[in-house]
Formats: C-alpha cells, sequence, structure tokens
C-alpha cells in the first residue's frame, strides 16, 4: 500500500475513487435520488478548486499503482479534520484504513485529529472507535436530502 499526496496529475483517479467510494458507502443511508446528485466530474472540480488552498490536502491510497482510496483534510489553528475517507467498495475490510490512519497520525501528530460520521454509518463508527477515536460529545445536522445527524470525533493522545 502506497499514501501519495494528490496532485493535479491524478485529478482523474481523485474524482473516480471519491465519488465511486463515496456512492457506495451511502447507498443504504441517502437516497438513490441524492446519490446521483454526486458525479466523477464535481469531485474532480472540488479537487481542482482545493489546489488553491494550502488548508485543504488530498491523499490517494493506491495498492500495486491502482487507486484504492481517498483521504481529503482540512488543516487550521493545529487542528487536522479528516473531512473525507473512502475506500472502493472491493478494497475494504482489508487493514487499508487502518493503515491510512496510521500513516495520519504519524503525519499530523503535532495536531488534533478530528472527523464527524453519521450518528446511522455503524460501520464507521465501529472504525473509528477500533482506531483510538473517541466520540466529543458535539453532534450536527447535516442535510444531505434529508436531515442526518453526525457525531464528532477525536483522535485520543495515544
Amino acid at each position: 500500500m502506497k499514501i501519495i499526496s494528490a496532485t493535479i496529475e491524478h485529478v482523474d483517479m481523485v474524482g473516480y475513487v471519491h465519488s465511486t467510494a463515496w456512492k457506495s458507502t451511502y447507498q443504504n443511508i441517502f437516497s438513490k435520488e441524492y446519490l446521483g446528485t454526486d458525479t466523477i466530474d464535481k469531485r474532480k472540480e472540488e479537487f481542482m478548486a482545493s489546489l488553491a488552498n494550502d488548508n485543504i490536502q488530498y491523499y490517494l491510497v493506491s495498492d500495486n499503482d491502482n487507486a484504492i482510496g481517498i483521504v481529503k483534510l482540512m488543516t487550521e489553528d493545529n487542528i487536522c479534520e479528516v473531512s473525507s475517507i473512502y475506500f472502493l467498495k472491493e478494497h475494504r475490510n482489508k487493514g487499508y484504513g487502518t493503515e491510512t490512519i496510521n500513516y495520519l497520525k504519524k503525519k499530523y501528530h503535532d495536531n488534533r485529529i478530528v472527523l464527524w460520521v453519521l450518528e446511522n454509518n455503524v460501520k464507521a463508527r465501529k472504525f473509528y472507535k477500533k482506531n483510538q477515536f473517541m466520540e466529543t460529545g458535539e453532534t450536527r445536522v447535516i442535510y444531505r436530502g434529508n436531515e442526518y445527524m453526525q457525531v464528532k470525533y477525536e483522535l485520543l493522545e495515544i
């Protein structure tokens, strides 16, 4: 497994992996109509716009030179927020997520690492707890075709 900082040359891979993995992650949570609003081109545009922002960083996760995952981080004031971490469906439950979290722990060790998870995304919540994230008690409502509650997690000091 390899994790690299995504650059303009990776725009097609970033768009494909982000959109495809995002849709499969939420296929049983968000409506079909809402999932249909996400496209590879939309994710490519999001990535391209982020290149001008020093506070946003994308990473591409690959295995045998095949892109299998995407990470989007937002950093500010010693806080590193994992805004997106998705893996293509066929590459889940193989340890890539934990390896990626361990990479982020090392790279951003001087930062508080936080993230938001849908309250009803049981698999993701279990994954983050397994990887030393703890609920902070903060919640927020987001709109993704309907209202959904998110729960905030923060990496425990190790």
